[in-house]
């Protein structure tokens, strides 16, 4: 059996690089080299010196060290660097997941966490997510593999911290795996960092990348954390499929964390103006019933008005307007579309302005 096609990145291939205001990222928009550089304060000359051997195949050490050092408890033998976090999901899923196990997880969700376990033979069970996120649905006696994604993408939902406190109490009593899955751990909007359930129990897993949250998805840089043993084996799974990790990229990403609180900030700072340009003009968008601003993260899930078909709408936005939106249906869910916040405030700011011009045309009704 093979995956499905990746809906998704089907859309975002055909107009990532070309819309006037891409809001159908799940990234920030991603800097140049020399912006990066500037940003880090390192010279260009460094980079001369970086041998193009292969990397070691966990990731170097003192990366590994650096992102142990994000984690309660974590030494930097349960940090296994890969190629994105999507290489992580994909050894983590093959390592554990047999045929007809079940594998529990909210929805709507990023299609490669279900996708890949049912390619495996896994019978997925759909938690819906409300206004919050209903992690305790997760944890049935009959489930091999719980997944909690957060802050959650599409709907950019978080955990509070009561729900924190009593996810770490009931977690031990559960028997099956856990995955975290926390690819927007740097963007929590009141805290240094998101909670992590890495290291909670023997049998939790993390999975975490600086490249949406850093404006550096082309770095590819993403890690595992587990139990050692674990590990070991997701590292020799690894050598299958990218074996390591570009250098240069480990050594940027290295950089980043080691000065990340500094680049984060103003970061954080224009995701929160652009959520409040949109909170702002948002009864004034034809054809948006709601929004709830997103609790970390850089997406939510706007709700559209009755009788809109989503790819219509954003195939509309993109035509009229120059603003390109992931529709609802690209997450199996009709009725919303995917807002990204991670757009330069002028260019969120003048596509919100277009934005109010839509005329909504009668194709994009049921």
């Amino acid at each position: 059996m093979i995956p499905r096609d990746f809906f998704i990145e089907d859309r975002l291939e055909k107009y990532r690089l070309t819309a006037g205001c891409n809001l159908g990222e799940s990234g920030l928009r991603n800097y140049t080299v020399r912006e990066l550089f500037n940003k880090l304060e390192i010279q260009f000359e460094t980079i001369k010196c970086i041998s193009l051997a292969d990397s070691p195949n966990r990731g170097r050490e003192d990366l590994r060290v650096e992102i142990a050092n994000l984690y309660e408890n974590i030494s930097p033998e349960q940090v296994l660097i890969t190629t994105g976090t999507s290489e992580a999901l994909y050894i983590l899923f093959n390592l554990l997941i047999e045929k007809n196990d079940i594998v529990s997880l909210l929805t709507p969700a990023f299609q490669a966490l279900y996708e890949i376990p049912l390619m495996l033979g896994a019978k997925i069970q759909a938690v819906e997510v409300l206004d919050y996120l209903p992690f305790d649905k997760l944890f049935s006696d009959n489930v091999k593999l719980a997944i909690l994604n957060h802050p959650h993408n599409p709907t950019g939902i978080g955990l509070g911290q009561e729900e924190i406190d009593t996810l770490k109490k009931s977690l031990p009593k559960f028997g099956g795996y856990t995955l975290f899955d926390e690819h927007y751990r740097f963007l929590d909007y009141k805290n240094d960092l998101s909670f992590s359930g890495a290291g909670l129990t023997d049998k939790c897993f993390a999975t975490g990348s600086i490249t949406k949250c850093f404006g550096v998805t082309g770095l590819r840089i993403g890690w595992l954390i587990g139990d050692a043993a674990r590990l070991e084996k997701a590292r020799s799974f690894k050598d299958y499929l990218t074996h390591t990790v570009n250098p240069i990229s480990e050594f940027l990403a290295l950089e980043i964390l080691r000065k990340r609180k500094k680049l984060i900030l103003p970061i954080k700072n224009n995701i929160s103006e652009n959520i409040q340009t949109l909170s702002d003009n948002v009864s004034l968008l034809s054809g948006i019933e709601s929004f709830r601003a997103p609790d970390g993260g850089l997406v939510s899930f706007v709700k559209l008005k009755e009788g809109i078909i989503s790819e219509n709408y954003a195939d509309l936005l993109l035509e009229q307007c120059d603003i390109f939106v992931l529709p609802g249906s690209n997450f199996e869910r009709e009725g919303f579309i995917r807002i990204g916040f991670g757009e330069t405030p002028e260019r969120f700011k003048a596509g919100i302005e277009r934005w109010k011009n839509l005329k909504i045309a009668k194709e994009v009704l049921l």
